[in-house]
């Protein structure tokens, strides 16, 4: 059994990959109101424009919550180890799921966490996430 890992050719979430792949977090943007789409869709929620944008933004975070897996699911992550749900820092209401790497008697709801891009194999780089410095 082996981890599970994204398609990253995805045409919506394509360009997120080739984001991790060069250590950014990109988000998808609507260019005519502003509205962050995450998950990408094709169409704006607020303003149903079919105009979007990729931008890099602040690989910063706060915990909003997790669970710590204590049973073998795949054979390359040994438990226990956590998945986390992630606020991004300066985009209210988007939040990103990944591995916090950290001790679980450690966290806590709102710790400021940093992502870390976890290259996988040659084609997959992956979003996980860290205290981070100083928080």
């Amino acid at each position: 059994m082996s981890r599970p890992l994204p398609n990253v050719a995805d045409r919506e979430f394509a360009p997120f990959w080739e984001g991790t792949a060069l250590g950014e977090l990109r988000l998808v943007f609507c260019t005519a109101c502003g509205e962050v789409r995450w998950p990408p869709r094709p169409i704006c929620d607020r303003c149903r424009s079919f105009e979007l944008e990729w931008r890099a933004v602040d690989p910063r975070g706060g915990l909003y919550t997790w669970t710590v897996v204590e049973h073998r699911t795949t054979a390359d992550i040994p438990p226990p180890y956590v998945v986390g749900l992630v606020d991004i820092a300066d985009h209210p209401g988007v939040r990103l799921l990944g591995q916090v790497v950290a001790e679980p008697d450690a966290l806590a709801v709102g710790m400021p966490l940093v992502a870390r891009f976890d290259r996988v194999t040659d084609d997959v780089t992956l979003v996980n996430w860290e205290p981070a410095p100083g928080g």
